[in-house]
């Protein structure tokens, strides 16, 4: 009986270790789906495409991000915010961003606002 449950540990193990392999190497990394340029083009928005939600192994969950910053080629220092597939999934595209001296407003195709103030994404924060 031991055995049998350290060849059963062993196996799944294997499996755990082979899916955070392939979430690591093999999934897509920060795709860019969607950008908006703030007036004088010294700000960026982009919405990312981080590939599949390891979460939702067996589901078509997607991990998106809201990146707000300068570096729109390669983005890294900035503001980040998460997002998930109700607030528009394919069609970021067709979201509403509306840039002002307090923020950027985002209205998304279902009807979500979502709100960032300038100070979390000035100065490269």
């Amino acid at each position: 009986m031991r055995r049998r449950g350290a060849v059963l540990l062993a196996a799944a193990g294997g499996f755990l270790a082979a899916c955070v392999l392939w979430a690591v190497l093999i999934a897509p990394r920060a795709q860019v789906v969607a950008r908006w340029d703030a007036p004088g083009g010294l700000h960026h928005a982009l919405i990312l495409d981080d590939g599949p939600d390891p979460s939702s192994l067996f589901g078509s969950g997607r991990r998106w991000r809201l990146y707000l910053g300068r570096d729109a080629e390669s983005p890294s220092s900035g503001h980040f915010v998460p997002l998930f597939d109700l607030y528009g999934g394919a069609n970021w595209q067709q979201s509403r961003v509306v840039w002002s001296p307090a923020g950027v407003r985002f209205t998304f195709p279902t009807g979500h606002e979502l709100f960032v103030p300038a100070r979390a994404y000035e100065g490269g924060r």
